[in-house]
């Protein structure tokens, strides 16, 4: 079992508010890319890299992907 130093409450009060915050926006994002996955009609097993959906590497030659 491995130790664990529990943080002061006061700490975690403070926190809450930015965590909330956090949940809030990466809920807003998930929707935004779903809604846009499915606009686009992306593949299911595509994955988002910040600027667009990619193939996942299947280790196959990736010789025909454009040039960067």
């Amino acid at each position: 079992m491995s130790e664990r130093i529990m943080a002061p409450v006061a700490l975690l009060d403070a926190l809450r508010p930015a965590q909330e915050r956090i949940d809030r926006m990466r809920g807003e994002i998930e929707a935004a890319l779903f809604g846009a996955r499915l606009a686009l009609e992306v593949p299911d097993e595509w994955v988002f890299d910040g600027a667009g959906w990619v193939e996942p590497d299947n280790g196959e030659d990736q010789q025909n992907l454009p040039e960067s």
